[in-house]
C-alpha cells in the first residue's frame, strides 16, 4: 500500500493475485482443469482436447476474463461449456454414425453393446445423480479430486472454504451410498 502524500492510503489492487500473463495462468490451473474434464469425459484425449479448447475461449477473451470478479468461477464456467458442447458433438456423431448403419443394414454386434454400457458404470451414475441433486456438491467432490485446495474450490465455487470442505464430504458420501445402491441393484439384476 501506498500514499497520496497526504496521507490518504490507497486500497490493494483486487487483480494483484491474477497474473497478467495468460500463458502463466493457464499452466497453474491447466492440470486442475484437465482432472476436472477427466472425470466428466472419461477420456484422457478428450479431456486435454476440451482444456486447450476452454484455453483458446479464455484467451480470446482475456481482457473480460482479467475485468472478472471471480475469475476462476469464469474458468470453471468455460471449461463446463467446452465440455457440454464436446459431448454434444460426439452425441451428434454417434446418432449419425447409428442412423447411417442402421440405414446400410448393419447393426451393432451384441458385444458392441455390451462394451458400451460397460462404459456406464455404478460410480458415473452416482456423480451425474450427485449432480442433478446437488450440484455444489459434485462439483466441489470433482474439483477436489482434481486436486484442487479447498481454499481453491471456495473461491472458484464463492463459497466459504469451510462449506466446500462440507460440502465435499457430505457429496462424496452420497456419491458412495448412490454407487453402492446401484451396483446392488445390477447384481440383483443379473440372472445367476
Amino acid at each position: 500500500m501506498s500514499d497520496y502524500g497526504d496521507g490518504q492510503q490507497l486500497r490493494p489492487d483486487p487483480m494483484d493475485r491474477l497474473r497478467v500473463d495468460f500463458t502463466a495462468f493457464f499452466k497453474e490451473v491447466q492440470q486442475g482443469y484437465l482432472g476436472y474434464a477427466i472425470q466428466m469425459l472419461r477420456h484422457r484425449q478428450d479431456a486435454e482436447d476440451v482444456v486447450q479448447i476452454a484455453g483458446m475461449k479464455i484467451h480470446a477473451k482475456w481482457d473480460e476474463f482479467l475485468a472478472h470478479s471471480n475469475y476462476r468461477a469464469l474458468g470453471l464456467r468455460i471449461l463446463r461449456d467446452a465440455i457440454k458442447d464436446h459431448i454434444r458433438s460426439r452425441n451428434r456423431v454417434a446418432r449419425r454414425e447409428q442412423a447411417a448403419a442402421a440405414e446400410a443394414g448393419l447393426y451393432q454386434s451384441c458385444v458392441d453393446q455390451i462394451l458400451h454400457l460397460g462404459t456406464y458404470d455404478a460410480l458415473d451414475r452416482a456423480m451425474d445423480e450427485l449432480a442433478r441433486r446437488e450440484p455444489v456438491q459434485a462439483d466441489c467432490v470433482r474439483l477436489r479430486v482434481a486436486q484442487l485446495s479447498y481454499e481453491e474450490i471456495a473461491e472458484t465455487l464463492g463459497i466459504t472454504p469451510g462449506t466446500a470442505r462440507t460440502y465435499y464430504s457430505r457429496g462424496r458420501q452420497l456419491a458412495k451410498d448412490l454407487a453402492a445402491c446401484y451396483l446392488r441393484h445390477d447384481q440383483e439384476g443379473e440372472p445367476s
